[in-house]
């Protein structure tokens, strides 16, 4: 396995396990790790800077999670996330970030409305430049912000627990063409909603701009079979 891992910060407060965890989560996530990659404690552990004790204890927790499983003749490797699955996250982003702009819409303030619309300008702005890394940076702190702005903390750890999902999708999705364009006009069209303070169109834009994205990201995955099968 190459050295994709950064070594963690040990002066942090966090477990060393719990850092392990995450790095490793963030990859997988994020698709650093891809499917199928096999994960071998002795190189993460020097990937990391840590020993292998909390790297275990790391994938232990990742298999119970179901990003990694054991394979005969294998041992460990990244686990493909089945489409059911990735469905499932969707409908469940759809329901909590529609949640969301609706409470935003009856809560915000003015600053978090001006920071949005700074955001979606330099949303418009990183999309002619085609600066997708940009894009999504700027993509979560847009999401971010309005959920803050709902003002219901649990509600917002829930949708916390999915970002590094959102990551991964995200990018597959933003490589069908068009899609970036489209996503940053649905941005704009949310924004609108949430400073006329209409929390019903809020809602529906927002669980709107979660399908077309499924739809996407399904799309892309077609295409990517689609383009094996005949190689």
């Amino acid at each position: 396995m190459e050295s994709i891992l950064e070594p963690i910060d040990l002066q942090n407060y966090q477990p060393v396990r719990q850092e392990a965890y995450n790095a490793l989560r963030e990859a997988i996530l994020t698709g650093r790790l891809e499917p199928g990659t096999r994960l071998v404690e002795r190189k993460i552990a020097k990937q990391l800077g840590v020993s292998r004790t909390p790297v275990r204890e790391a994938i232990r927790k990742l298999e119970l999670e179901g990003l990694v499983e054991h394979l005969p003749r294998r041992g460990v490797v990244v686990a493909r996330m089945s489409v059911r699955e990735a469905w499932e996250v969707y409908s469940i982003r759809a329901v909590l970030e529609g949640l969301a702009a609706r409470l935003a819409a009856e809560r915000i303030n003015p600053m978090q409305l001006k920071k949005l619309n700074e955001l979606v300008s330099a949303m418009e702005k990183a999309c002619d430049e085609e600066d997708y890394a940009k894009l999504q940076e700027l993509h979560l702190e847009f999401n971010s912000i309005i959920c803050k702005a709902a003002e219901s903390p649990r509600l917002h750890q829930m949708i916390d627990n999915l970002v590094d999902y959102i990551v991964g999708f995200t990018k597959i999705g933003y490589s069908v063409p068009g899609r970036t364009r489209a996503a940053t006009r649905e941005h704009r069209e949310l924004l609108e909603a949430l400073m006329n303070g209409d929390g019903e169109k809020a809602e529906k834009i927002a669980r709107q701009h979660i399908e077309n994205s499924r739809q996407a990201y399904f799309m892309q995955l077609a295409l990517r079979d689609q383009k094996n099968t005949n190689i």
